[in-house]
């Protein structure tokens, strides 16, 4: 009886919950080197607008229920949050900030709750395989934050505050401005807890910027920056069991003591330059840091990556690129040495245009490693859209997922228990997708993928957990969605369905952490006194090792309720997530148990718009 009344009520808040998708635009970032403008993204690729009084402490408050994005969080808003898609990890996920490539830690992982959410107006998801052009560890597609541009002739400036349960608050402020070609944005934010469980208390600071100007006819240069300082604590899971949990008991943590300090730092400078009315050409530099300093009842660890491109790439009438691009990633540490990768790599990708509203987008890409054997990576995609309605893609390709740093030097797996010839992972992709939308403001969209994996790179247990190129595995699914969008009011249904298996020898098994049906509710309505938004989420359990072994981490519904009021240039709101006080966890481990999630969180804010 409880679930069907939880069921139920999960799905009447539905009926109110913001998010737009968008299957029309045009490439930028994500999927090209320099400045393509004119390339259609498939039917599968899922633009997410964000609202500009959005309550999000980090971006990953704002991929947690987005179609295909798989989050995986473990401590709360403030906790680590990692994203995978298609049945591949976050290690195989490429995740960038205004076209940045974010460093990942020495694990091969992207943090997202180090990424800040203030002044993102859009988030550009690319699911299945982009080794073909952004290279290693894009099996699972790409996550691009993009932040907002001010218009020519646009000054803004906005002061967002905000407060939330256990000790929660946010401030951010935000300045843009455009005059005479030169545009410039700045935002920052802080954002504190005390947490959910024990020992977790935690505080972020962020801040983001970007200034371009016009250089010569048609050209232009600018300077991008992002930046994060944070602290928590780490609660370790908690030693309550899973069926005891109340909302008050499992506040209880495995570690009292442990906790993390990071740092995240990026920045590129970018010259883009025509050569003829034809040609153009883009040259960057971009360098990253992740600082990571762990202090655990084991002793402290101090972990820093780096990494550094170069890039000159060429534009051919806005519709094709090719180029090359160097990159060195650089590990600094006490336990796990002084280490470095550094890769070279050729690329090029052009769209072709037999007929109307036929696209042919053949895209080539070879990496040459100092540390492992060349990785050559094609893609072809078509792409055809008869009218203003309907599109409909296909695409097959080559992805690839390079060994991290703690693959290749874990220093507690001896050295007879290492694999002498660790390879990349790659995998064989096609996918399709067709997407509608209607002049009456209903949109559709189903897609389907395969993912042939080979050489998968796991952890060998009955080696010391040393990294092997252990087994071949598949992932396989459909992703739908349907809904409707007018000035009023919007709604949408979103379902995935996944299947991930893999082997050593023998049968396949489901894999770890590979829930088979995800669903989402989403809409937002407008009414005389106020704006509602809601979402609602249902992930069916998973397990925390392959064959359904290990820790088996249940179903979960949960649901969030908004309410917000635009006065001249104020916005209030107030609201809750996790609105019917689900306990659940999303992931665990056989060590720690289960990382548990708040329950019911009321948060209310205010934001003041200047000019």
């Amino acid at each position: 009886m409880k679930t069907t009344t939880v069921a139920f009520l999960a799905v009447v808040l539905a009926l109110c919950v913001p998010r737009a998708y968008s299957q029309s635009g045009e490439v930028y970032l994500s999927i090209s080197k320099s400045s393509l403008n004119n390339i259609p993204k498939p039917a599968d690729a899922v633009e997410l607008y964000v609202p500009a009084g959005q309550s999000a402490v980090s971006a990953g408050d704002l991929v947690d229920e987005a179609f295909p994005v798989l989050l995986k969080r473990g401590n709360g808003e403030l906790g680590l949050a990692t994203a995978g898609m298609r049945g591949f990890s976050a290690k195989q996920t490429a995740v960038f900030f205004d076209g940045m490539r974010v460093p990942a830690d020495l694990t091969g992982t992207v943090d997202l709750s180090a990424l800040p959410a203030a002044d993102v107006s859009k988030v550009e998801i690319l699911p299945g395989a982009w080794s073909s052009v952004q290279g290693a560890n894009a099996e699972g597609g790409v996550i691009n934050f993009i932040t907002r541009v001010p218009g020519e002739g646009v000054t803004r400036a906005s002061l967002s505050t905000g407060l939330s349960s256990y000790g929660g608050v946010i401030n951010a402020v935000s300045l843009a401005g455009g005059r005479n070609g030169v545009k410039t944005s700045l935002s920052a934010s802080r954002s504190a807890s005390d947490g959910f469980q024990s020992n977790s208390a935690a505080y972020k600071e962020f801040f983001s910027g970007k200034v371009s100007v016009p250089v010569g006819e048609g050209g232009g240069f600018s300077v991008t920056a992002m930046r994060n300082n944070s602290e928590n604590g780490v609660p370790g899971g908690t030693p309550v069991p899973i069926a005891d949990w109340d909302g008050s008991r499992e506040r209880a943590a495995n570690s009292l003591t442990d906790l993390q300090r990071s740092s995240l730092g990026l920045a590129r400078a970018a010259l883009s330059l025509p050569l003829s009315e034809k040609v153009s050409y883009t040259l960057s530099a971009e360098g990253g840091g992740n600082r990571i300093f762990s202090h655990t009842a084991w002793g402290d660890e101090l972990s820093r990556t780096f990494a550094h491109t170069a890039l000159l790439a060429f534009s051919f009438s806005g519709v094709g690129e090719a180029g090359v691009e160097y990159k060195k990633d650089l590990l600094r540490s006490d336990t796990y040495g002084d280490r470095y990768m550094q890769n070279a790599a050729v690329f090029a990708q052009w769209a072709l245009r037999p007929a109307k509203g036929l696209t042919i987008i053949p895209s080539f890409r070879h990496d040459r490693n100092a540390g492992y054997a060349d990785q050559t990576s094609p893609r072809l995609a078509v792409i055809y859209a008869p009218g203003f309605v309907w599109k409909f893609s296909a695409q097959a390709g080559r992805a690839w997922q390079a060994p991290t740093f703690a693959d290749l030097y874990n220093p507690w797996v001896p050295a007879a228990d290492r694999s002498p010839d660790l390879k990349p992972e790659h995998s064989w992709q096609t996918q399709a997708a067709v997407a509608g939308n209607f002049a009456s403001g209903l949109w559709v969209r189903l897609g389907a993928y395969y993912s042939d994996v080979r050489d998968r790179i796991a952890l060998d247990p009955a080696k010391s957990w040393a990294a092997y190129n252990l087994d071949s595995a598949f992932n396989q699914g459909l992703e739908a969605g349907a809904g409707y969008k007018s000035s009023v009011f919007s709604a949408g249904l979103g379902y995935v369905h996944n299947v991930s298996k893999g082997r050593t020898s023998g049968e396949y098994e489901l894999l770890a952490f590979s829930p088979q049906h995800r669903f989402s509710l989403n809409a937002a309505v407008k009414t005389p006194w106020a704006d509602i938004r809601s979402k609602a989420y249902y992930s069916s359990g998973q397990y925390t090792a392959a064959g359904r072994n290990g820790l088996s981490i249940p179903s979960y519904v949960t649901a969030d309720l908004y309410l917000s009021r635009t006065l001249e240039s104020f916005e209030i709101f107030a609201g809750a997530d996790n609105v019917l006080d689900a306990h659940y966890a999303q992931t665990a481990d056989t060590m720690n148990g289960y990382y548990p999630l708040p329950g019911r969180v009321f948060k209310c804010g205010l934001s003041v718009r200047f000019i």
